[in-house]
């Protein structure tokens, strides 16, 4: 049983790629049998013991010249390159986009504390740029808060 279940397995693979390699063979006819073991068994020739055969006619041959299928094929690799290229690209932009959407939430917060300190107690002390501290008076502190709205309804939305 297993011989003939082997050999029509090794049959059909190398018919149907006689089939697709060589297409002018592949419009030619078959033979249909059944073995020992109920196995369909493809053919170019006629078993040798008489076993009646049924003819099956083989696939027909390729709609397209190679030529275009090849044209085809890289005109399907470029479409494919180009649908890669875009996700990648789209990727980053979105990498971009969310990552200035944090840097917004983050000056929103920085903002929001800044205006917290800044409507807390008038004798306070307040770092500047270069590290030093100094006391504001109300219009500078008014000034700050100010500006600390202006960047919270910017950035806080």
């Amino acid at each position: 049983m297993s011989q003939g279940f082997s050999l029509s397995r090794l049959l059909f693979p190398l018919l149907l790629g006689l089939a697709i390699a060589l297409p002018a063979y592949a419009a030619k006819d078959y033979h249909l049998w059944y073995d020992e073991n109920g196995q369909a068994v493809y053919s170019q020739f006629a078993p040798e013991d008489g076993t009646p055969t049924e003819r099956v006619k083989g696939p027909p041959p390729p709609a397209e010249s190679p030529e275009a299928a090849q044209k085809r094929l890289q005109e399907q690799k470029q479409r494919s390159a180009d649908f890669f290229e875009d996700k990648d690209l789209a990727k980053e932009k979105n990498a971009e986009v969310a990552s200035a959407a944090a840097q917004n939430e983050q000056r929103c917060e920085a903002a929001r504390r800044n205006l917290q300190e800044l409507t807390g107690p008038p004798n306070r002390l307040y770092r500047k740029s270069d590290g030093t501290y100094e006391r504001w008076d109300e219009t500078q502190r008014e000034q700050q808060r100010k500006e600390m709205e202006k960047i919270i309804a910017e950035s806080c939305k």
